[in-house]
């Protein structure tokens, strides 16, 4: 398994994202935490796709 460069905006929007996420948990709230963990889902879907050779390609 090879990692590829850690690119720094991905990386701020990801903690973005899942700290906010704990937050909505922590105070119970379950409308907003849904509505973040799928756009948490969708966003780290589209950070990588794979082509029909089966190799990862990063936007």
């Amino acid at each position: 398994m090879q990692f590829e460069k850690l690119d720094i905006v991905n990386l701020v929007v990801v903690i973005g994202l899942v700290v906010a996420l704990i937050t909505a948990i922590f105070y119970k709230n379950t409308e907003l935490s849904t509505t973040i963990s799928a756009g948490l889902l969708g966003y780290l879907g589209g950070l990588v796709r794979v082509n029909s050779s089966g190799k990862d390609i990063t936007k």
